[in-house]
């Protein structure tokens, strides 16, 4: 099978093999679509995974060991094939594995399991990653989910942060990330046309956050709710109606980045036969934006 559908009654979800993509997240009672839909010359995807590494790498790979591992932005994940390991009529088990081509470039056994399930006010996403290996090893993963928002054609909305002020923001130059100001803290940020001219914007101390997206009236559209992830991209494309809100552990690269695997920003270590899980949940308005 290529694709798998979840469905409950307001929401019809459509998963591919490929990539474990999500690729459809449509509400049924008013026909809007969600996720955004690819389109050459914007973005092509709708809803990417990300691992080993997340963002972009300046040396076009790591070092382990003194060992150059070529790897390309954003890792290899989303160009593996996830199988079915459980379904229900509202819920989704997939797995994706080390294979001979992964292991040439990254030389340890993982496994990524992801967990979707609907529920009535949205979806909840949920990556766990297996050390099937016999030694330790070092990562990053991350979602990059975008979303059909009229954040282009109408002036206005918001990103809001939780009662607690997050870090940042800090902008991205030729895809990399200086985080100079660690005391900078924010609680919102505008999506005006400017906002990523330049590229995607971070923010940190992330976990256990509600991230709000808010309509020029003040209207919350829909709300992210972080767990484990300690970092937030935000990027988009000028001039298209792509909000790209991206749940992360680990950033690209700082532009002086000596490509050692133990010094990126953001990675974590996992021994052998443990695994850790990274989950997020989406509520989506009744409504919201009808007829955008």
């Amino acid at each position: 099978m290529n694709v798998w559908q979840l469905e409950n009654n307001r929401f019809l979800v459509v998963v591919n093999a490929a990539g474990g993509e999500l690729s459809s997240l449509r509400d049924k009672s008013t026909g809007r679509e969600w996720l955004w839909q690819p389109q050459p010359g914007v973005w092509n995807n709708s809803a990417t995974q990300l691992f080993p590494v997340v963002g972009a790498l300046i040396h076009e790979g790591l070092r382990v060991d003194n060992r150059h591992l070529p790897l390309p932005a954003h890792g290899f994940l989303r160009h593996q094939t996830f199988t079915c390991l459980e379904q229900g009529v509202n819920h989704l088990l997939l797995e994706a594995c080390s294979t001979s081509e992964t292991l040439g470039v990254w030389p340890w056994c993982w496994r990524i399991q992801l967990r979707l399930m609907l529920h009535e006010f949205g979806v909840s996403v949920t990556q766990r990653v297996f050390n099937d290996d016999r030694q330790p090893f070092l990562y990053s993963i991350g979602w990059h989910p975008g979303f059909a928002l009229p954040v282009s054609s109408q002036t206005g909305w918001q990103v809001k942060f939780g009662e607690l002020a997050v870090r940042g923001p800090f902008p991205t130059r030729n895809r990399t990330l200086v985080t100079e100001d660690l005391t900078r803290t924010t609680q919102s940020f505008a999506l005006t046309e400017a906002a990523f001219r330049e590229g995607a914007i971070y923010f940190g101390d992330c976990q256990q956050q509600q991230i709000r997206v808010c309509s020029p009236d003040g209207t919350i559209v829909m709300t992210l709710e972080t767990a484990e992830y300690d970092w937030l991209a935000l990027w988009g494309v000028p001039g298209a109606d792509l909000l790209c809100i991206e749940p992360l552990a680990g950033t690209t690269d700082a532009p002086d980045f000596d490509g050692t695997v133990e010094k990126k920003r953001g990675i974590r270590l996992l021994a052998p036969n443990q695994s850790q899980r990274f989950s997020v949940k989406l509520r989506f308005t009744v409504d919201a934006c009808e007829g955008d």
